[in-house]
């Protein structure tokens, strides 16, 4: 089961990329939480369910031209949790600023759809959420 969680992950960042909305959905639990709570990304830290899923990252890409989220690499660490090393980028709207940013995503699949989304600064933080150490 493990590998079958890297690739719900990859599946559903990969539709994301290619502006497939749906296809990225159909890998989310009705009921996920995307938490960016460590990280501030946004005014909301934590949102619930599709809709609010969905609304937070439109927003969000909104702000940017030319945005881009890739996954540099996909670690399976078992019990269903998935890290990714991701990188997103692109150049702000209004201020035309170049913005490049890494961080660390942990993606929580139960039952074949991603559960939960939880953001990290670093992979160290993010193996430590789960009792690892790098």
């Amino acid at each position: 089961m493990s590998q079958e969680n890297v690739e719900i992950v990859r599946g559903h960042i990969e539709a994301f990329r290619q502006g497939d909305p749906p296809g990225a959905l159909a890998r989310v639990d009705p009921h996920v939480v995307w938490d960016a709570s460590r990280i501030g990304l946004l005014d909301v830290a934590v949102a619930y369910g599709h809709e609010e899923f969905s609304q937070t990252i439109r927003h969000y890409i909104g702000a940017f031209e030319d945005y881009d989220y890739e996954a540099q690499r996909l670690k399976d660490l078992g019990s269903g949790a998935v890290l990714a090393l991701v990188i997103d980028k692109g150049r702000g709207k209004s201020s035309g600023v170049p913005v490049r940013q890494s961080f660390a995503v942990l993606y929580t699949v139960i039952d074949g759809k991603i559960a939960r989304i939880t953001f990290f600064p670093s992979e160290t933080e993010a193996l430590e959420a789960v009792g690892l150490r790098e």
